[in-house]
C-alpha cells in the first residue's frame, strides 16, 4: 500500500508521510525482531504486509503462515494507530467556495471575477466588488481580460490576479493590498491607472 493511500484512508484526519513513517517504525519496534519483517518498507513507495512470516522457521517451510495470535496483535496495533492519528491530529475545516460571479464590463471584453470563501463574504463584500467593477468599467482601456479579486474575511486585505491572453501567450500578474479601510476608499480611477488595471 502506498503512503498516499494510507493518508487518504485516514481522511478527514490530516496525516503526512512523515506521520505514517513514524507510526510504522513504532509498530515494527513493538512487534520485535521476529515479527517486524512482516512489514516491508518499499523505498519511496509505501509498505508491503507479508501475511506469512519470512523469518520465522518454526516449521519445515520458511513461509509458514503466522499464528492467529500474531495476526490479532497486528490488527490491534493497526486499530490503535488509527485511534492515535485521529486523536492527535486536527481535521481541516470544510472549505466551501461560492461559485464566482463574473461581472462583465460593458464593451471592454473584460471580466471581474470576485471569489468568496463563504456566502457570508459574498453578502459582506458583493456590493463593494460590484462598485469596483463599475469603476474599472469607466477606464478608457482595460489592460487585462480577467481580473480575479478576493478579500480576507475581515475585508482588510485584497488579493488580485490579473490575466490576459494574446498571440504571444498568457500573461499573469498578482498583488495584494493590505490595511484596506472599511469602505475601500482607496479604489479610485487614479489608483487603477497607477497599479496597471487600465490606461
Amino acid at each position: 500500500m502506498s503512503t498516499e493511500s494510507i493518508c487518504t484512508l485516514l481522511e478527514p484526519q490530516v496525516a503526512t508521510a512523515q506521520d505514517i513513517t513514524i507510526a510504522i517504525t513504532n509498530i515494527k519496534a513493538f512487534l520485535g525482531v521476529s515479527l517486524a519483517p512482516m512489514i516491508e518498507v518499499v523505498t519511496n513507495q509505501g509498505y508491503l504486509l507479508h501475511v506469512k512470516s519470512r523469518t520465522l522457521q518454526l516449521h519445515s517451510s520458511p513461509y509458514e503462515a503466522i499464528s492467529l495470535k500474531q495476526l490479532s496483535i497486528f490488527l490491534l496495533l493497526g486499530i490503535m494507530l488509527v485511534v492515535f492519528l485521529t486523536s492527535r491530529f486536527e481535521t481541516t475545516p470544510n472549505i466551501h467556495f461560492s461559485l464566482p460571479e463574473q461581472i462583465l464590463l460593458d464593451g471592454k471584453k473584460s471580466v471581474l471575477v470576485p471569489i468568496y470563501s463563504s456566502d457570508i463574504e459574498l453578502a459582506a463584500f458583493g456590493d463593494k466588488f460590484r462598485r469596483m467593477a463599475v469603476l474599472i468599467d469607466s477606464c478608457d482601456t482595460i489592460v487585462w481580460q480577467k481580473i480575479y479579486a478576493a478579500s480576507s474575511q475581515k475585508g482588510d486585505v485584497l488579493h488580485f490576479i490579473l490575466h490576459s491572453t494574446d498571440a504571444v501567450g498568457d500573461e499573469f500578474t498578482g498583488f495584494k493590498v493590505i490595511n484596506v479601510d472599511e469602505n475601500w476608499d482607496f479604489l479610485t480611477s487614479a489608483w487603477l491607472k497607477e497599479v496597471g488595471f487600465c490606461e
